[in-house]
């Protein structure tokens, strides 16, 4: 089985290409930081190859070679967490490009030779922001929210194809890397008091997720309250995000 990650430098990325080596995958990694990404490599040991690629560039699927994808995953992405009047225009219209236009790009060059083969999983990763949007977060819940809706159409539109799609809901992930949310909201804010979830264990969430041939994963399992009961949820996020602490503006990749 050969499985694609994108942005699997660190983080979630990372943990997912674990994951997947660990069951005996094949696993290409893809990011922009060659120095993690060989790191990794040389702890996987075998079975393993990397890509140096930014997603952020209008060309961005020039990467891709021939060898047959069974599972990609559409991971790269990173936040604009702030008072949306303080976002620098480039870095949103960057956010843009990497959380949604670029998914859509690669789905589109990997799905037809899945379809054409009759199997194949696309996972992308969107988030509860994207059905639950919380203040200082506008852009990047409506990134989200079109990736959200983009995959669970696209996996309606391929239900009969052979083809699987998997959208993912990640609610507050602990992966290692700076959380923006409480540098924003700060550390003793409402941000720290709910439930985060590991990316290890996330990770191991979507590929059992994807192997049982799910349509969507919400993790931590608490998060299912954002679309199971989506005007509690809205009323929670309303009420309970905490003030952001003008003029702080954070991004982070994932």
């Amino acid at each position: 089985m050969h499985v694609v990650i994108t942005g699997s430098s660190s983080g979630i990325g990372a943990c997912l290409a674990r994951e997947y080596h660990s069951a005996g995958a094949h696993v290409t990694l893809v990011a922009r930081r060659t120095s993690l990404l060989e790191k990794l490599r040389d702890e996987l040991a075998e079975r393993c190859e990397v890509v140096v690629a930014d997603l952020s560039t209008a060309d961005c699927t020039r990467w891709l070679g021939a060898r047959p994808i069974d599972v990609f995953i559409n991971n790269a992405g990173f936040n604009i967490t702030g008072p949306f009047d303080f976002a620098d225009d480039a870095e949103v219209a960057k956010m843009f490009q990497v959380d949604l236009l670029a998914p859509i790009a690669l789905a589109r060059a990997v799905v037809p030779a899945m379809r054409a083969r009759g199997h194949g999983t696309l996972i992308n990763i969107s988030s509860v922001a994207g059905i639950v949007p919380p203040a200082g977060m506008a852009c990047y819940s409506a990134a989200k929210a079109g990736l959200a809706a983009f995959s669970e159409a696209l996996n309606a539109e391929l239900s009969a194809s052979g083809v699987h799609v998997l959208t993912v809901y990640p609610g507050p992930i602990d992966n290692g890397n700076r959380q923006d949310s409480l540098t924003v909201y700060g550390p003793n804010s409402m941000a720290g008091a709910v439930p985060w979830g590991q990316a290890k264990d996330l990770a191991r969430a979507i590929r059992r997720a994807a192997e049982a041939r799910n349509d969507r994963l919400i993790f931590p399992r608490f998060y299912n309250l954002s679309r199971g009961f989506p005007s509690i949820a809205r009323f929670l996020v309303n009420r309970f995000t905490p003030q952001m602490r003008l003029p702080a503006l954070a991004a982070s990749t994932r």
